[in-house]
């Protein structure tokens, strides 16, 4: 970054001055320092997390989006970091490095496969992974998500799922996380919240819930299939 856009970038206590929607940063608990920290917001929309991370003495900042605007385009410019324009689901995304803190926020409904979502996320989560969604608050005593068909949600489109707490907390379970805590739940309309989660990566992901077989039909090894039997339901 040079000399002449570093005194452009205001500091902590002044207003953040980023294009776009406004920045979330102190209500999603995010650090308040990054000095020798990455950062990288997935779903980064116009940027302006990026911009604060930037500001926040971040070592490396990244936006990650399929969709661009000016806005963005203007932030990239003034604040210097880096954008990515990519499918999240993309098999690019597997070269992208580890990331100190991680910021995934109003993506998880949108995506079809969103346990894929958070998998792909616990691939790049170094410290802290923050993720902010809507949520059902419909059977709370059962892990569910609500699958919003076409036409449901004629607000937004690309819709597709809400999660319960409980469901969602557990797939962050499986993906790979522990740690997991509630930033805030606020209600949003009949049925339905806003929740935003804190997690951390454990040390490792547990491999016997990511292969497809039964446990004692089908062995690591090889040899004869007929001797092996399928345990009893």
């Amino acid at each position: 970054m040079s000399e002449a856009t570093e005194n452009q970038i205001e500091g902590i206590g002044e207003p953040l001055r980023a294009l776009g929607k406004e920045s979330h940063w102190e209500r999603y608990r995010l650090p308040v320092e990054l000095a020798g920290k990455s950062f990288i917001d997935v779903g980064c929309w116009e940027g302006v997390h990026c911009a604060e991370a930037v500001r926040r003495g971040a070592a490396q900042t990244v936006g990650v989006d399929l969709c661009t605007s000016d806005d963005l385009s203007a932030n990239v410019e003034r604040y210097g970091f880096e954008f990515v324009q990519m499918d999240v689901f993309s098999e690019k995304w597997f070269e992208l490095d580890s990331f100190d803190v991680v910021l995934c926020s109003g993506l998880l409904f949108s995506v079809e496969n969103v346990l894929g979502l958070l998998f792909r996320l616990r691939k790049v989560v170094g410290e802290l992974l923050v993720v902010e969604s809507r949520i059902s608050l419909h059977h709370p005593e059962k892990p569910q998500m609500v699958f919003h068909g076409q036409g449901e949600d004629t607000s937004n489109p690309t819709s597709w799922w809400s999660p319960n707490k409980l469901c969602f907390e557990q797939m962050l379970t499986t993906a790979g996380f522990e740690g997991i805590s509630t930033v805030w739940e606020e209600e949003r309309g009949e049925g339905y919240a806003r929740c935003c989660l804190h997690a951390v990566p454990t040390g490792s992901v547990e491999y016997p819930r990511l292969l497809p077989r039964v446990k004692g039909a089908m062995p690591l090894y090889g040899g004869n299939r007929e001797s092996i039997r399928r345990p009893a339901e």
